[in-house]
């Protein structure tokens, strides 16, 4: 068996959404620092903006029917997070828009609670699923 096939075998999807939440958190603490040092903000924001709305796009599309289809009981609860998906792209939009610390702090607090709530209902779910190949959660930023 080769390195793909083990590291398949082994992913841990639950461990692999607290990585790739790990990472958008560090996004956001960039995007600060690079406010705070007066740096160019375009490409820290649009770094983040990206990074957020690909997780979120592959948790819809991936990870959220899946888990609807074997945990029908976590259905309401996986609505909620598609709506708070949308309200975070409106956000996104804003942040965009205008780079500033209060549209920042508004975006952070929302993530910071939508990361917490799905690390603690999602976590122990995904990690007991079996490799499916790549649902598409992780978050690469271009660091090593």
């Amino acid at each position: 068996m080769g390195y793909d096939d083990e590291r398949t075998r082994f992913r841990a999807y639950g461990n692999q959404l607290i990585g790739a939440h790990l990472r958008l958190r560090e996004m956001v603490d960039d995007l600060y620092d690079a406010l705070d040092e007066g740096r160019d903000l375009r490409l820290h924001c649009l770094t983040l903006c990206t990074a957020v709305t690909k997780h979120h796009t592959a948790e819809d599309a991936n990870v959220f029917p899946l888990l609807t289809d074997r945990h029908p009981e976590m259905a309401e609860f996986l609505s909620d997070l598609r709506r708070d998906h949308e309200i975070i792209a409106g956000m996104l939009q804003r942040l965009e828009a205008a780079t500033t610390h209060e549209e920042l702090d508004g975006l952070s607090a929302v993530l910071e609670t939508h990361f917490i709530g799905e690390e603690k209902r999602l976590t122990g779910v995904l990690n007991a699923l079996e490799p499916l190949g790549d649902l598409g959660i992780e978050v690469e930023d271009g660091r090593s």
